[in-house]
């Protein structure tokens, strides 16, 4: 979030328009760059964290998948003569399904969230459709140049 907003101040003071309004030259340079994106998507399990009930489990999960798919979709263009790229990407997947395996044991999700057993499919869906549509909501506004 520092570093966003510090590269928004570092922007407006590279193409300062004195005559414009500054709280709208702040805004423009805000909603139209990617400053503040990763700070927006780092909200989503912060606010899980913070939220002891399945909405919370859900959030937390939906970003562990968005991470996954966000790791998948440039290992398509990774080159295969590229080893140590090509670890890093496998220890990060093994990384991050370790993390998910345990969110799904018995004791944290009925523990800490209240999910019981029979619950965790369904919720497991439902953080995987959040955390892949992320991804692609992502990259369509990438692709687009937004």
């Amino acid at each position: 979030m520092i570093s966003g907003i510090s590269n928004i101040i570092e922007h407006f003071n590279a193409v300062i328009d004195y005559t414009a309004n500054r709280f709208e030259e702040y805004f423009y340079i805000a909603t139209s760059n990617y400053y503040l994106r990763p700070s927006l998507i780092l909200l989503i399990p912060i606010v899980g964290i913070f939220t002891n009930k399945k909405i919370g489990w859900i959030l937390i999960q939906s970003y562990f998948y968005f991470l996954i798919t966000n790791l998948v979709f440039p290992a398509t263009k990774i080159d295969l003569t590229d080893n140590t790229l090509i670890i890093l990407n496998i220890i990060g997947f093994l990384l991050i399904i370790l993390i998910i395996i345990l969110m799904n044991k018995k004791k944290i999700s009925n523990l800490v969230y209240g999910i019981k057993k029979a619950e965790l499919i369904n919720k497991n869906i439902i953080a995987s459709v959040i955390g892949i549509s992320i991804t692609i909501i992502l990259v369509m506004i990438k692709g687009n140049g937004i």
